[in-house]
C-alpha cells in the first residue's frame, strides 16, 4: 500500500472492504462509464465511485432505482420473482408517483434512474412515457433491465424517440438450449431479433443511444456452454456496444453465519423506491430496510433519516451484522466469499 496523506490513508481503510460495482464484470466493448463524456457525466461517476470509499453523502442520492411494476412475462428458475410466485403481491407503479419522484429528484440535482427492480419494465403501459418525462426534466442516466421479449420494432423506435440512454438486455449463454432453459417462457429467435432490430435502427439512424449492453448471470451451465465465456463474447461482440456477466447469487438463501464485514456502497449512491411507494435504503428487494412511503415521505428526509445514518455507521464501522436485514444479504454473503477466496 503507498498513501500520500491522512486523507489517502482514509479513503484506503474506508475503501478496503468495498467492492463499488460489486457482482458486475465487463468483458468486452465499450465500457459505458468510462468513455469521453461531458463534464457532468463524469462528475457523476466520479462521485458513484468515490463517495462510498470517503463516506460522503451527498444532499440527494445520485441515482434512483424505480421499480415500475413486480410482473414479469418469464419464470426463470433462478429468479426470486419466479421462486416467490403468487406469495408476492403485485402491481404497477402509479404515473402520479413516478411524476412526484421525477420531480423531487430533478429539484435535487438527480442524475439518473433504472425503471425495474423486479419484473419487466416493458410491461408497464407507461414505459415509454416515463423514459420521457425523466429525459424532460434532465436527468443524463435514464436506463432499465429487460428480457427483450417485448422489445419490439415500434417499441424500439418509441424507446429512442423518449431518449433512454442505455439498456441491459439479459440473455443466459448465446445457444438455443441454455438460453431457454433459463429464461422459461421465452423464444430465442424472437429476442435476437430484437436485439438486431435495435441495433440496426440505430445504425441506420446515425444514433449512439441507448447504448445496449448483453448480460449473463454467471451460471456454471453458462460457464461451461461458453468456454469461461469466450464463446459469449464472440457471439455477440459484433452484435451490442458492451458485453458483460454479473456474479450468481442465491437469491433462495443466503449464509448469515458468513465472517467479516462488507461495506455496501449502494448506502452512498442510491435509494430504491418500489411498485407500492415504498422506499428502502437499497435494491435488494429480500431486505426489508423500509424507510418510508413516497405517499408521505420525501426521498431526501429518508435519504438524512436517523435510521439510513445508523445503517450507514453499522457499514463504517464493520459491524452491519448486527443489521439483521444485512446479516441476511446475499450480495454482502458473496462479496465476503470473494475476498475470503482471494486470500486463500
Amino acid at each position: 500500500m503507498s498513501v500520500k496523506n491522512v486523507s489517502d490513508l482514509w479513503g484506503y481503510l474506508m475503501g478496503k472492504n468495498s467492492n463499488i460495482n460489486a457482482d458486475f464484470h465487463h468483458l468486452y466493448g465499450e465500457d459505458l462509464f468510462n468513455k469521453n463524456r461531458d463534464k457532468t457525466f463524469k462528475e457523476y461517476r466520479e462521485k458513484w465511485n468515490n463517495n462510498p470509499i470517503n463516506a460522503i453523502v451527498e444532499d440527494f442520492p445520485l441515482f434512483l432505482d424505480i421499480e415500475v411494476t413486480n410482473h414479469c412475462n418469464l419464470r426463470c428458475p433462478f429468479c426470486n420473482t419466479t421462486i416467490t410466485g403468487n406469495r408476492l403481491k403485485k402491481g404497477f407503479i402509479s404515473f402520479d408517483n413516478l411524476k412526484k419522484i421525477i420531480d423531487e429528484g430533478a429539484n435535487n440535482n438527480l442524475y439518473g434512474v433504472k425503471f425495474n427492480i423486479r419484473g419487466e419494465p416493458l410491461l408497464h403501459p407507461d414505459i415509454v412515457s416515463f423514459v420521457e418525462y425523466a429525459k424532460k426534466k434532465g436527468l443524463i442516466d435514464i436506463y432499465f433491465n429487460t428480457n427483450a421479449t417485448l422489445l419490439t420494432e415500434e417499441m424500439s423506435y418509441k424507446l429512442i424517440e423518449a431518449g433512454l440512454d442505455r439498456i441491459s438486455i439479459s440473455f443466459e449463454g448465446y445457444t438455443k438450449d441454455i438460453y431457454e432453459s433459463y429464461r422459461v417462457g421465452s423464444n430465442y429467435e424472437n429476442v435476437l431479433k430484437n436485439i438486431e432490430t435495435l441495433q440496426k435502427i440505430k445504425q441506420k439512424n446515425n444514433l449512439l443511444c441507448p447504448k445496449v449492453r448483453i448480460q449473463t448471470i454467471n451460471l456454471e451451465s453458462v460457464k461451461n456452454g461458453t468456454k469461461s465465456m469466450s464463446g459469449y463474447i464472440k457471439f455477440w461482440k459484433d452484435k451490442v456496444d458492451e458485453v458483460c456477466f454479473l456474479d450468481f447469487r442465491d437469491e433462495g438463501s443466503a449464509e448469515e453465519n458468513v465472517r467479516g464485514s462488507w461495506r455496501c456502497p449502494q448506502l452512498w449512491q442510491r435509494m430504491a423506491i418500489f411498485w407500492d411507494g415504498t422506499i428502502c435504503a437499497c435494491n435488494n428487494y429480500k431486505i426489508s430496510l423500509s424507510l418510508g412511503n413516497i405517499e408521505y415521505n420525501s426521498i431526501k428526509e429518508c435519504f438524512h433519516s436517523k435510521e439510513l445514518n445508523r445503517i450507514r455507521e453499522k457499514h463504517i464501522n464493520g459491524t452491519e451484522r448486527d443489521i439483521t436485514e444485512c446479516k441476511k444479504c446475499c450480495l454482502r454473503c458473496n462479496e465476503i466469499t470473494k475476498m475470503d477466496d482471494k486470500n486463500v
